[in-house]
């Protein structure tokens, strides 16, 4: 009966259905919001000069003026960390409360962010979605093409970073993010290194991101 009324509960609060899958929503605005996914749209665009970052929500677009800003105003009331984001702050919080609330649904494992759940999934369905482009080494993790290239040494001479502007190369991001900006003051995002390392870290990167993942190789 509990199972029942439940459903009755969910089907009444969850009425605003995206008419392209399965998710539902419990306002308009949500659904409007999602419906944005299946467009490609993203009418909130970045102000930051010579930044062409656009986002489907002003909430997101905000976040990412903090990178921009350095801005790191949600503060956290147990010790000295600042965070850009309210998620920031959220997963931070998450070291004090021991809270877990991303569980897996075949074993007992659970973890603090959505990223580390989705890898930790692969360890069952023995997905491995990331390649190394000089061999056939495939991980689970991003990561672990970056160690695999950096510290195997199979890979010697490798430069994962090349600048497409001239034909500096190098391993370290930073080194990279400085160059771009100290000889080649009119490329657009310097700070944001894997836009203009290569197809290759591009693409690792951008899947990264793309399901939460913060194992990105950019740091």
């Amino acid at each position: 009966l509990q199972r029942q009324t439940l459903h009755v509960i969910l089907t009444f609060l969850l009425k605003f259905t995206c008419h392209l899958c399965d998710r539902s929503f419990t306002e308009k605005w949500a659904l409007n919001n999602h419906m944005k996914l299946h467009t490609g749209e993203k009418p909130f665009k970045c102000s930051w000069p010579t930044c062409h970052y656009s986002f489907l929500t002003a909430s997101a677009m905000k976040d990412h003026f903090r990178t921009h800003t350095g801005e790191k105003s949600f503060l956290c009331d147990l010790c000295g960390f600042a965070g850009g984001t309210r998620h920031a702050l959220t997963k931070h919080r998450r070291q004090h409360t021991g809270e877990k609330p991303f569980k897996c649904d075949e074993c007992n494992f659970a973890s603090t962010t959505q990223s580390h759940l989705t890898r930790h999934k692969r360890v069952h369905t023995g997905e491995k979605p990331y390649r190394c482009p000089w061999c056939d080494y495939r991980s689970n993790c991003a990561e672990n093409i970056r160690k695999h290239i950096l510290h195997t040494g199979k890979h010697e001479g490798v430069k994962m970073y090349n600048c497409p502007k001239c034909d500096y190369g190098t391993n370290i991001p930073v080194e990279f993010r400085n160059h771009l900006k100290e000889l080649h003051p009119d490329i657009e995002n310097p700070d944001l290194a894997y836009l203009h390392a290569g197809k290759w870290v591009r693409n690792q990167v951008t899947s990264c991101m793309s399901e939460g993942d913060d194992t990105a190789i950019d740091r």
